[in-house]
């Protein structure tokens, strides 16, 4: 067909569809690059944890030189190491830290650096008590006492938004709101990765972080086949209607015979078979219903001729032989 019989696009009609359809397409596109600029975020930050969190172990002072030093997002869950002594009357819980499924706490107690800094250290996780209530911070397992040596990951603290401690426990990590601690690095905390002397009794440690790189990837290339599919379907469309058009145009003008339908009812064919299977000999069913082609018939029609002579002979000579049957026996009653 010739490109003049795609006119009908100039249709308001179908300006107003053509326009959806690649305002829909872009807008696909815009989710698709927002969805793969999340990708590549998370990758970045998957290759930054991956570095800092297995990476080697340098000295707190060298990281955070002065207690009010900011962590840079770039090392978080870098790994350092210190020394210090632990102030174990100063332990407070962090409250809803889930592990596994399981609700629970965070034991965070503060570390006297030998710098004189003091540096919020989460040694570990419990569960909550039987009706979910805080453990006794007493009853916990306590840290190593004198002089201690760790190894750990500093963390950027969590936004309190004015949060106070309440009950011995907090809700966000961020330790200038930690009670007892006087001389604190505001500008990070730790997580525990190991202590010497290790302790008599450990805390649950906390897993490593999450290096998931979610659904981001698999979004980009679902919103990208979403454009191509809207106009996939209009060109689909087009082309539909520019078929039924041409037909139309046709069978108007005489070149093509005009379309006709015949509605079909289901049951009354289903009748029609069943009589002439009952009206059929059995193993004489076929096709062509119970009078078959003409061939067929003609030869049927020929063997029940045949078979009608047949039948006036047999009667013909059954009635001979009767006349004569009694002829004899008239005769033999005259005495001949």
């Amino acid at each position: 067909m010739a490109a003049s019989s795609y006119r009908f696009i100039l249709s308001s009609r179908w300006l107003r569809y053509i326009a959806l359809a690649v305002v829909a397409a872009i807008a696909c596109g815009f989710l698709a690059n927002w969805q793969n600029n999340r990708r590549e975020a998370r990758d970045a930050e998957i290759a930054h944890i991956n570095a800092n969190y297995h990476g080697e172990a340098e000295p707190l002072s060298a990281i955070l030189p002065q207690r009010d030093a900011a962590l840079p997002d770039e090392l978080d869950w870098k790994r350092f190491e210190t020394r210090g002594t632990y102030d174990a009357s100063s332990t407070i819980l962090v409250r809803n830290r889930s592990l596994d499924g399981q609700a629970g706490f965070y034991v965070l107690v503060p570390l006297v650096t030998e710098a004189g800094g003091e540096l919020a250290v989460v040694r570990g996780w419990v569960p909550t008590g039987q009706t979910g209530e805080a453990p006794d911070v007493s009853a916990l397992p306590a840290p190593p006492a004198g002089e201690v040596s760790i190894t750990g990951w500093l963390r950027t603290p969590q936004e309190a938004s004015g949060e106070t401690a309440s009950e011995n426990t907090i809700r966000s990590i961020d330790p200038a709101i930690v009670p007892g601690m006087s001389a604190p690095y505001t500008g990070a905390y730790a997580q525990l990765e190991r202590e010497d002397p290790a302790p008599a009794e450990r805390l649950t440690s906390l897993p490593p972080p999450s290096t998931d790189p979610g659904s981001h990837l698999s979004y980009t290339f679902q919103w990208i086949v979403f454009g191509i599919m809207i106009l996939g379907g209009v060109i689909y469309a087009a082309r539909r209607e520019r078929i039924s058009r041409d037909l139309e145009a046709a069978e108007q003008a005489g070149r093509a015979p005009r379309t006709e339908y015949v509605v079909v009812d289901k049951d009354t064919i289903a009748a029609g078979r069943s009589r002439g299977r009952a009206s059929t000999p059995a193993g004489r069913a076929s096709r062509y219903g119970s009078a078959g082609p003409p061939r067929a018939a003609a030869r049927r029609s020929a063997a029940a001729a045949s078979l009608r002579a047949g039948a006036t002979t047999v009667s013909a000579r059954r009635k001979q032989g009767s006349a004569e049957d009694a002829e004899d026996a008239l005769l033999d009653e005259q005495g001949f």
